[in-house]
């Protein structure tokens, strides 16, 4: 019976992943970032946006129909309206910003958390978290779009909570969801326990890290606690299954669910590949990262066994380019040199959403001819999660012996109208022109040749 349930959630969630994968490799769909809406800076401003990774990712990654990403994660507190002031209100701008800008379906998860401006008022009780949950659910839903996914606590493994206690408060939030037309998702396990923070991969992983019978009786006595509930989604943070090669958490946290028919999804809510883990003095470096990113897209594709429905990465870019690792384990996909850019690529943001391939160069009309000068037009669109350069070639023959200075783009999916003006030509002249494009990744794509004619007088 048991392979049979195992079977019945690989087979629903690939047919649920055929559907939803885009430009992706590994399927992730999600993005799971605290951050995102430091982009923005206070979400209401144009402060940040020199940086070019908001505007690329709002034009090129998200909206509908979706290019690569569909869902947006945040993590608040459950009493994040009754505490008001900056916790309320970053997380109303966020939740604004990503329905109403970047059309994406948002995903709220509840915790003790103590960031956004939000204070640690610790675990509340079963009554106090269904009054604070009925009352987050009614001020999202006051912005005109209603939260169509809750998770019930955050993680609730590792931080202090009784498994017991956190069965419970998904009982008291799916009570809340319906009324609230709300789907509540069941766990959110990470999968270390809390003897296992230390982990330094140096020389490399403990064998058994991903899984042991800590993180097993945690799940066995969360689901006994259910008293026969059977969640339809499950929520699970692979990090170190992911991070150490080692898929064992991921199937036994697959054959601990209750049957159910139809089989619950399991949403990796969570999860990243690590340039280095927090505290960790010497970084495990962008090669180690993009091997676990690409296991992670392995795991995610047959032959493996369980497959997520969703998957949330952690993190894509941030204000402050890259993670401190004093203070953060390092996931992004992106960094940058200095402040505001230029930005780029880690190779494991490639394994993560495959290579768009995207880039493109295509020669426009010439105008504003005179004896000496030109104005040469094309459309360039940039390599998808490389930066592109444009510029023109031209010369009297499509030999071209002279270009313009080139420009940069920043990252993206979609056509830019480019325009460049060049002077010192001579009258009554043939030219030969074309617009060329290249980007990080050494991709390069010219345009067509064209021509025009410089006037006598």
């Amino acid at each position: 019976m048991r392979a049979l349930v195992l079977a019945l959630v690989a087979a629903l969630a690939l047919l649920l992943l055929a559907g939803a994968r885009s430009a992706a490799a590994s399927g992730v769909d999600g993005v799971s970032d605290q951050n995102l809406g430091l982009w923005k800076g206070d979400f209401t401003t144009a402060s940040n946006l020199a940086d070019p990774f908001p505007t690329y990712f709002a034009q090129a990654w998200v909206g509908s129909p979706a290019s690569h990403l569909r869902y947006a994660r945040f993590v608040t507190a459950p009493d994040t309206i009754a505490q008001g002031g900056a916790c309320e209100q970053n997380l109303l701008n966020w939740y604004t910003y990503v329905t109403q800008t970047l059309h994406m379906i948002p995903v709220i998860g509840v915790w003790q958390v103590a960031e956004g401006g939000c204070a640690d008022n610790g675990v509340p009780s079963s009554a106090k978290y269904t009054s604070e949950i009925a009352q987050l659910l009614a001020a999202l839903h006051a912005t005109g779009t209603a939260l169509p996914y809750i998770e019930a606590w955050n993680e609730p493994n590792s931080s202090g909570v009784s498994a017991s206690a956190a069965a419970a408060f998904w009982r008291d939030a799916a009570t809340d969801c319906v009324s609230a037309g709300c789907t509540a998702l069941a766990g959110d396990f990470v999968d270390n326990d809390p003897n296992q923070g230390g982990q330094a991969f140096n020389p490399g992983c403990t064998a058994n890290l991903s899984y042991s019978g800590v993180f097993k009786s945690y799940e066995s006595a969360y689901v006994k606690a259910l008293n026969g509930a059977t969640p339809s989604i499950w929520a699970l943070h692979p990090y170190y299954a992911v991070n150490c090669a080692q898929s064992a958490s991921i199937t036994t946290f697959a054959a601990g669910l209750p049957a159910s028919s139809p089989a619950p999804q399991i949403w990796f809510t969570e999860v990243g590949a690590w340039e280095c883990r927090l505290g960790q003095t010497t970084a495990r470096g962008p090669a180690v990262q993009q091997t676990d990113a690409n296991y992670l897209a392995s795991v995610l594709s047959p032959p493996f066994p369980v497959l997520a429905t969703h998957t949330f990465w952690y993190e894509l870019a941030v204000l402050g380019w890259t993670q401190n690792c004093a203070k953060y384990a390092d996931s992004a996909l992106y960094e940058a040199a200095e402040p505001l850019g230029p930005l780029q690529a880690r190779p494991a943001a490639a394994s993560v959403f495959g290579l768009d391939n995207t880039l493109a160069a295509h020669t426009g009309a010439a105008s504003g001819l005179s004896t000496g000068g030109a104005t040469l037009s094309g459309t360039v669109t940039p390599g998808g999660i490389y930066e592109a350069t444009e510029y023109f070639q031209y010369g009297r023959t499509a030999s071209y012996s002279s270009q313009t200075t080139a420009v940069a783009l920043g990252p993206g999916l979609s056509p830019q109208s480019v325009s460049a003006s060049i002077s010192g030509l001579s009258p009554g002249t043939l030219y030969h022109y074309r617009v060329f494009a290249v980007d990080t990744a050494g991709h390069t794509s010219p345009g067509s040749d064209a021509t025009f004619t410089t006037p006598r007088h």
